[in-house]
């Protein structure tokens, strides 16, 4: 076998041996290896030879290792996919990512950073723990890990999917060198992400913690699953939809091989708390991707061993606590519960109700036990609320006594959150569809009282938000939950003036100013996210198209209803708008698995959410491969749409402005319950 030199194996081109120089050296004018080879001595100290070509892959493909058109504006696959696309300028290469003193111009500097870095100053000067790749983009130098790791304690642990991270020791470890490297790198990126810094790296950041803990696949620590944590959340806010829902699997694989789900007696409060933790981040986590579809549950309820999360003071101070178990009868539980702990309990119940919508469109659900699963769950919502402290009821007696942390106004939202999905499928006018043979053994008063009941709660969602905004402090965030709650809050506070009559009182321009202020919430805490951009979008077309016609409202005509229902199927993998599932377009290649018959045609290849409604609705054998302008209309359409009802998709065009079933049509369920999971 012909050697290559060594400038060739460095460049990973082909060599073709000749000596003294090979062919690919003197046409690049390096400085050949083989020149060398009559030195034995071993005193040849190897030149590699500089990149001639620099990165020119817009950073979007970069990040997906994907091959880039390098095309201006957008490239292709930015394009192709809705990306946002931006390249790195000409100059970094060379001036940035040599130059170990040059400052990020992409980065904000804060008056409050001069005394946050002073704190950590021996961190920015010492090696991890974990070797760093060639590459200095992430390097120490370049990372800002005394003000990430300040900020993300501030602003980011507060959130119940962010406390797993212990103070004390994560600083300690900065300080003397020692923290995970894999870590560090995910709360640098992630924490730039929400403060709006470093623009640029944070998505180097991102990818080389990616690489670290891919090539420690089979060897799984309890720092991996923390930075995974913090790169799925990363991933999925910046787009990359697919990435974020596998990395979610591979974290839950790892949680269990560590038998996180267990208590560990043997360690001590801190580490045990760490572990309880980082467990229940990762049972959290599904609510973005799908909820109350057991074929993409992490973590089932039925695994979880261990004790709830405790309040964040005992965990500072070391304090051991006993918290209580997710399901009741596994240990004694304590009368009262901290936020943490009830807003896990508080997931729970929430998921149970949207499996209960599940069974309720799918028509698995009897009159009796309809009834009997309401009660139930509305008991369980008002004993939970029971179990909390004074100081932590809503609303508090002195609002002003003390700022409102996130955990608390996160909490209440999602308590009436629950509420309004509790009682959203039976009211019968709404976008999404209830199930109207369900509907049909229900008493008028009945329908009345849960209209009304769904309404006030969604009043108090926006109640509870506009309370935070001005008894928040200024560093203090909001997370994905968050705004989802004030989405479907400001969709009910529209939907509930529809149909009154107008007039000078009309409390239209309430709903209006109510609906804005989500809107600017949203904005203002989630505009990185590329993950709620479909919702954003969706609220401010709903915004605009109620403001110019809710003067007409009262002169809309109603369609008798069809009482059946259809598309079963359908009905059980409702997703949401903000479903990472949803917006990821997996692709089912089954087809390329099998060679062609003659006689055979190979269908086109479409996402596989599509492929699985389109193949309920038509005779066996046959698929309409063109659903997908059907299913998911494109939002920048629907301010002209005329079967949008106030920007909301009213089953895609089968239904009239006032959400009944248009004549002539067989589908009754709604065909895009995307608003409602």
């Amino acid at each position: 076998m012909r050697a290559a030199c060594v400038q060739c194996r460095a460049r990973k081109v082909r060599c073709d041996g000749s000596a003294p120089c090979c062919r690919p050296c003197e046409r690049l004018r390096f400085d050949c290896s083989f020149q060398q080879a009559s030195s034995t001595s071993g005193g040849y100290a190897v030149q590699l030879p500089p990149k001639k070509r620099g990165t020119e892959a817009c950073l979007e493909c970069r990040s997906m290792k994907a091959r880039c058109s390098r095309e201006s504006p957008r490239c292709g696959n930015c394009q192709r996919r809705n990306k946002r696309c931006s390249y790195a300028s000409s100059s970094r290469s060379h001036s940035t990512l040599e130059s170990p003193t040059t400052i990020d111009a992409d980065s904000h500097v804060s008056p409050q950073q001069p005394s946050v870095t002073s704190e950590f100053a021996p961190a920015l000067s010492v090696t991890s723990d974990v070797a760093s790749p060639v590459s200095t983009i992430t390097s120490d130098a370049y990372l800002p890990a005394a003000e990430s790791i300040s900020s993300y304690f501030d602003c980011l642990a507060p959130l119940p999917s962010f406390g797993f991270l212990h103070k004390e020791t994560v600083v300690q470890r900065c300080l003397d060198g020692s923290i995970n490297h894999c870590l560090k790198l995910s709360i640098c990126a992630l924490t730039s992400m929400f403060l709006g810094q470093h623009q640029i790296r944070r998505l180097e950041w991102a990818q080389e913690a990616e690489r670290l803990m891919l090539d420690r696949l089979e060897r799984p620590s309890i720092f991996l699953i923390q930075a995974s944590l913090l790169i799925i959340r990363f991933r999925a806010a910046n787009g990359q939809f697919p990435r974020a829902f596998i990395l979610a699997g591979l974290a839950g694989r790892w949680a269990v091989a560590l038998r996180l789900n267990y208590e560990h007696t043997g360690l001590g409060p801190i580490a045990q708390e760490v572990r309880r933790r980082t467990i229940w981040s990762l049972y959290l986590l599904e609510d973005g991707f799908c909820v109350g579809l057991k074929e993409f549950e992490l973590l089932s309820p039925e695994i979880m061993h261990l004790q709830l999360p405790c309040e964040d003071a005992d965990f500072n101070e070391m304090r051991p606590s006993s918290t209580g178990f997710l399901q009741s009868g596994r240990g004694i539980e304590p009368e009262v519960l901290g936020l943490r702990a009830a807003f896990i309990k508080l997931v729970l119940i929430r998921r149970d109700v949207i499996r209960f919508n599940r069974r309720i469109c799918a028509k698995e659900i009897t009159q009796a036990e309809l009834f009997t699963c309401i009660e139930r769950y509305q008991n369980d919502l008002l004993r939970l609320r029971t179990r909390l402290a004074p100081n932590d009821q809503y609303p508090r007696a002195l609002p002003e006594e003390r700022p409102w942390s996130p955990q608390y106004a996160l909490l209440h939202m999602s308590w009436h959150q629950c509420h309004c999905d509790l009682y959203r499928p039976f009211m019968p006018d709404y976008p999404e569809l209830g199930p109207h043979a369900t509907l049909n053994g229900m008493s008028e008063p009945d329908r009345i009282l849960m209209r009304d009941k769904c309404f006030w709660h969604a009043e108090e969602i926006v109640r509870i938000l506009t309370d935070f905004v001005h008894h928040k402090e200024e560093q203090h965030l909001l997370e994905h939950d968050a705004a989802v709650c004030t989405y479907h809050a400001a969709r009910l506070v529209l939907f509930g003036t529809h149909n009154t009559s107008p007039g000078p009182d009309h409390p239209t321009k309430t709903a209006l100013d109510k609906a804005q202020l989500c809107l600017d919430v949203i904005k203002r805490y989630f505009s990185f996210s590329a993950q709620l951009e479909s919702m954003r979008k969706a609220l401010e077309t709903a915004i605009e198209q109620h403001r110019t016609r809710w003067k007409h409202a009262g002169s809309v005509e109603t369609t008798p209803r069809d009482p059946e229902i259809s598309r079963d199927a359908q009905n059980r993998q409702r997703l949401a708008i903000h479903s990472l599932l949803r917006q990821s377009d997996f692709v089912d290649d089954s087809c390329e698995a099998a060679l062609e018959t003659p006689n055979q045609t190979t269908p086109n290849i479409v996402p596989i959410a599509i492929e699985a409604v389109a193949t309920t609705q038509l005779p066996q054998g046959r698929v309409n491969w063109n659903i997908q302008d059907t299913m998911y209309p494109p939002w920048n359409f629907m301010a002209n749409d005329p079967n949008s009802l106030y920007g909301f998709p009213t089953a895609t065009g089968l239904l009239d402005s006032d959400g009944n079933v248009a004549q002539g049509t067989e589908l009754v369920g709604s065909l895009d319950e995307q608003c409602m999971y």
